[in-house]
């Protein structure tokens, strides 16, 4: 079975963990997985591809450098399944911090501003509507896709030194569940992480965390590693 994982930054890890895999002699030899970044996911926010109809021009000049089109043409390899990274990503809301200082997602904290829930969910899928598109694109081609969740908050983010984490893990929280409900909607299976990855709060666990202490949103290879190996039970379940 041909996988590619393409998407954000967050693959990265993926293809450090599935390094180690392979030089351990853990790699299913029937599954080959290939990680191929398109870039990092602020791209995400802004149109990033043109509809061709038979695939998806890829516009974002950063993302170029690396990929051309999606899917792949002919000559660059035919996959069986396309696994996307970055739908699950919710830094982009959370880390505002003269956002979350001046406003809450709860009806009462302190002197916050609450904000209602149909505004972040509208915020959200606006957030989000450009990485759904190419996603339907995807699919009207026939082509398997899955979606890998990103890793969630770490507790050493300075953000939370300035805003509860309580307000943090629910904003994160909301996130995701208005996304795996919107892939759901659309038959999208997404590749969760074990709950044993996460502490008790909701918040991953310190060692995941990246090796560049100036990095706090990033995982590390251990993060990758549980990840190949939730694909390849999911490649195998559909088998």
């Amino acid at each position: 079975m041909k996988i590619v994982v393409t998407g954000d930054s967050h693959t990265i890890a993926l293809k450090l963990g599935m390094d180690m895999l392979i030089d351990r002699g853990d790699m299913p030899l029937n599954h080959q997985i290939d990680i191929k970044q398109l870039g990092p996911g602020g791209g995400f926010v802004a149109p990033f591809f043109i509809d061709r109809g038979d695939f998806a021009e890829i516009t974002n000049e950063k993302y170029l450098r690396r990929i051309k089109q999606l899917p792949f043409s002919t000559d660059k390899g035919q996959y069986e399944y396309y696994g996307i990274c970055g739908p699950l990503y919710s830094n982009r809301i959370w880390s505002k911090k003269t956002c979350w200082q001046k406003y809450t997602p709860f009806i009462n904290q302190g002197d916050n501003a609450p904000v209602s829930t149909s505004l972040l969910r509208h915020v959200v899928l606006q957030e989000q509507r450009y990485t759904m598109q190419l996603i339907e694109l995807l699919q009207r081609l026939n082509v398997k896709v899955f979606v890998i969740e990103a890793p969630k908050p770490f507790k050493h983010h300075a953000i939370m030194e300035v805003v509860d984490p309580s307000t943090i893990a629910y904003v994160d929280s909301f996130y995701r569940k208005i996304m795996q409900d919107c892939l759901a909607a659309k038959n999208v299976p997404v590749i969760n992480m074990p709950n044993d990855c996460y502490d008790s709060d909701g918040f991953m666990l310190e060692k995941f965390r990246h090796e560049n202490p100036a990095d706090p949103h990033h995982a590390n290879k251990a993060f990758g590693e549980i990840v190949i190996k939730e694909i390849i039970k999911f490649i195998e379940s559909q088998d």
